[in-house]
């Protein structure tokens, strides 16, 4: 097959992200596959960690999109309104310094009622900062009663912590380092069939797996290339073996899985040896 034949077959393949036909590929790979298992049948603590985390998720996204609706509204704003503001540095900052000015130096009707409407959301983006530093505080509390060693990894805070116990649910499920690399999509891929009979060289980043998980140990990564001398010496020696800047990353999150799911997997036998020992 020519090579732009199969380039575009792998880029069609990349596109298809809609839940329903993956789950109908599996059941048909697997059609003894058993009914999903909800956090609530696993364990009511994580089921309400994922609560708490939702509602604070939703929150977030509400005030990330009024912040964007602000800055266009303030891009509309009478000239001489602009004037009082920087042209730099946060949407947030820039929306408090409009709380000194008087509406009635508005020279439009319609500068008036938008330097009045952005305002009042003053005082909303307050209550909805004060919401979710809130949650982050009872998310914190929840993983406290869940005995989690997630936060122990540099790196990981409490939101990282509870989306990883989230969206893993019960890590035995996981026999092996690889499948769970497999299913957060931090696993080389091979980037091509053609480079010989040995192991290949090259690997191209998985575009599937759990993004959630993905973008989490991305996080995790940044941060401890910061902080970490472990982690600095780590991705310098990948450097030095001819990979990419990219290529470092993704083998440092490979190396973050490994550490991750290891751990999770002695919390898991930790909370079950009480059980066992009371049975």
């Amino acid at each position: 097959m020519p090579a732009s034949r199969s380039a575009a077959q792998r880029r069609s393949r990349r596109l298809e992200k809609t839940d329903a036909v993956a789950s109908a590929r599996a059941l048909l790979v697997e059609p003894t596959l058993g009914p999903v298992q909800t956090l609530e049948a696993y364990d009511p603590a994580v089921a309400e960690i994922e609560a708490v985390l939702e509602h604070r998720r939703a929150l977030v996204a509400a005030r990330t999109l009024g912040l964007h609706h602000v800055a266009d509204q303030i891009s509309k704003l009478p000239t001489e309104t602009r004037d009082l503001l920087t042209t730099t540095g946060k949407i947030e900052a820039r929306l408090r310094r409009l709380e000194g000015i008087d509406p009635d130096t508005c020279t439009t009707p319609a500068g008036k009622y938008r330097l009045c409407w952005l305002q009042n959301f003053i005082d909303q983006d307050s209550t909805a900062r004060r919401e979710i530093l809130r949650l982050e505080r009872l998310i914190d509390e929840l993983l406290d009663n869940h005995d989690t060693t997630l936060r122990d990894e540099p790196g990981v805070g409490p939101i990282s912590a509870a989306t990883l116990l989230c969206e893993v649910g019960d890590p035995t499920r996981f026999d092996r380092e690889s499948k769970f690399a497999r299913w957060c999509g931090t696993g080389a891929v091979a980037l091509s069939s053609g480079e010989g009979a040995g192991d290949p060289v090259k690997h191209r980043l998985d575009f599937r797996g759990d993004r959630r998980i993905n973008s989490v140990l991305h996080i995790v990564s940044v941060t401890q290339q910061r902080t970490q001398p472990e982690a600095i010496a780590y991705l310098a020696r990948k450097a030095g073996e001819g990979k990419t800047r990219r290529e470092a990353r993704r083998a440092h999150k490979r190396q973050l899985a490994n550490r991750v799911i290891r751990r999770m997997w002695r919390d898991e036998t930790a909370r079950n040896q009480p059980l066992a020992l009371a049975a």
